[in-house]
């Protein structure tokens, strides 16, 4: 972890949730408090069951979030990227991270303390209702991937990661494809499958042009036919009730 300099007024993400709520002014009031660090490849930003110590804000990279396992392997929960939110989990009762983040290629991370990003939750609607949007969007996030794991086939999971990693690697079917920094057996944690079934169904995919690729590089990704072959079995399920804030 190195730490690094970055500014607001400069930052290109501006789908992150503190450009959304300050205007120019208001970032003045918490830059005092909003560290910035990077991360190289590999390298741990906080442990399953440490205590939140703050907001984490993810300017650049991919990070994958994990959970312990009974197996040998983790369970990846999902991958984020740019513009998306870690620790926000201070609303929950236990105050612990409820799991490990990694990144899993170079990544820039702003970070705000907790006791001072309170305080700022407390006095801004706007912030108020974006941490809750993230919070439930997450909590359904969880609950349908659940139940994919345990309904979908191998094929649909296989094509709900492909079109996860197009959507975390701002994948754009005009340009040069997108070099992902996960291996077979990662995709498998994430899809709650093997190694082995991930390469044949990609191998399938690939017969029938869905994809093109050499090792990590996707070339071509048929996304919105992937989507579909994912949503075969869709599941539905209501919106989660308000956190409140």
């Amino acid at each position: 972890m190195t730490r690094i300099n970055s500014y607001c007024q400069t930052c290109t993400v501006k789908n992150c949730i503190m450009l959304k709520s300050f205007d120019q002014d208001g970032q003045q009031i918490y830059k005092p408090f909003k560290h910035h660090y990077e991360f190289k490849k590999g390298e741990t930003i906080f442990r399953e069951g440490d205590e939140i110590n703050g907001l984490y804000f993810i300017q650049s990279g991919v990070i994958k979030l994990e959970m312990n396992s009974h197996t040998q392997r983790p369970f990846i929960l999902r991958l984020i990227g740019s513009g998306q939110t870690m620790g926000h989990r201070f609303l929950s009762y236990t105050g612990l991270q409820p799991y490990t983040a990694t990144a899993i290629e170079d990544s820039r991370v702003c970070f705000i303390e907790l006791g001072f990003f309170k305080n700022l939750v407390q006095k801004n609607e706007l912030l108020q209702e974006e941490i809750r949007k993230i919070f439930l969007k997450e909590i359904r996030h969880t609950e349908v991937k659940l139940l994919q794991v345990a309904q979908q086939t191998v094929r649909e999971k296989v094509a709900g990661i492909l079109v996860h990693m197009a959507e975390t690697y701002n994948y754009k079917q005009t340009g040069m494809g997108i070099r992902v920094h996960i291996d077979r057996q990662e995709m498998a944690d994430l899809a709650g499958t093997t190694k082995e079934q991930v390469s044949r169904v990609l191998a399938d995919f690939d017969q029938e042009q869905l994809v093109r690729f050499r090792a990590k590089h996707f070339k071509y990704l048929a996304v919105d036919r992937l989507r579909q072959i994912a949503d075969n079995h869709a599941i539905h399920i209501n919106e989660p009730l308000e956190v409140a804030v």
